[in-house]
């Protein structure tokens, strides 16, 4: 119901290969339109999930390590799904399985339920995945002696951009929100000016499938029988080659917002459609020898695991 797409029992051969109980069909959600196929695999009931209140996530217990190992070594993306039953009607959680996927500790972030929000992140871990990373050329910045040089040579460029672009990421809105907000007032100088030197790339940054991305910050509202879903995503580029710098991270944020009607599973999703704006808001760099730490939060994502 969520993807628009037809689920099929697994063949008693299919589970005896991948351990699988379902085949998920579904239509892309962006990009050139055609078909995807996910592995999905269902686990009912508490003694396969225990909550860790410090950590604010669920511990996955009791799956049988040869299953897993099945769903890593598939040649397609695997979904496991954890239905936690309530009194009224049950909560299902999820998480992804690729090859890069850590099998202990399993642990499954109290975002990661299955809404009409899932969609956006999973059909992104997917395309992650499925594509070769990196893929971006030299890239040469200009010798600018300051900030005011810097911007002005940036923003035409930049401005040409801007519009709707699809890339692996999904639809991002490339607009005057993100040139405001790193030219803000009361953010570094230097730190504007670094920006500014590779936001007019941002297209052939985004045309690249990132090494990592992360999901920062997810904040829900519940406004008159509507669920609004914000979300901060964080796509990183390693070994980007650089004129000035050499090798460096180029990292690349996003503002997703996802709205939602709050009955949306009684409706069947038919009473209004899912609405979703991504939007670029920051871009900047890090040479190679200079390590980011990943902020804390209990929403973080990581492709590399999903």
């Amino acid at each position: 119901m969520l993807f628009k797409g037809e689920c099929q029992k697994e063949t008693l051969r299919g589970e005896g290969i991948g351990a699988l109980d379902l085949q998920l069909k579904y239509q892309t959600l962006w990009g050139e339109k055609s078909y995807r196929q996910l592995g999905v695999q269902v686990k009912t009931g508490d003694s396969y999930a225990e909550w860790l209140k410090t950590k604010s996530e669920w511990s996955i217990r009791n799956i049988d390590i040869e299953h897993m190992l099945k769903w890593k070594a598939t040649n397609q993306q695997v979904i496991f799904l954890w239905v936690n039953p309530k009194k009224n009607e049950p909560e299902v959680y999820w998480k992804f399985f690729c090859k890069n996927t850590a099998l202990k500790p399993l642990h499954i972030s109290k975002s990661h339920q299955l809404t009409p929000a899932a969609i956006y992140e999973i059909e992104r871990l997917v395309y992650w995945a499925s594509a070769k990373k990196g893929g971006i050329g030299f890239i040469t910045v200009r010798d600018l002696k300051d900030t005011t040089d810097t911007r002005n040579w940036a923003k035409d460029r930049y401005f040409k951009h801007r519009g709707i672009f699809e890339c692996p990421l999904g639809r991002v809105n490339i607009s005057n929100y993100a040139w405001r907000h790193l030219t803000r007032d009361g953010r570094n100088k230097s730190h504007i000016q670094t920006s500014l030197l590779i936001l007019p790339y941002v297209k052939q940054f985004l045309s690249a499938i990132p090494h990592q991305i992360q999901t920062l910050s997810q904040i829900e509202k519940d406004i008159n029988g509507e669920i609004i879903v914000e979300r901060k995503v964080l796509a990183v580029y390693r070994n980007v080659k650089f004129n000035d710098k050499g090798l460096c991270s180029v990292y690349v944020r996003l503002d997703e917002t996802i709205v939602y009607s709050k009955n949306w599973l009684q409706e069947g999703m038919l009473r209004k459609s899912v609405e979703q704006s991504l939007r670029l808001e920051s871009v900047y760099r890090k040479p190679k020898s200079v390590q980011v730490a990943t902020p804390p939060s209990s929403h973080i994502l990581s492709l590399r695991g999903g």
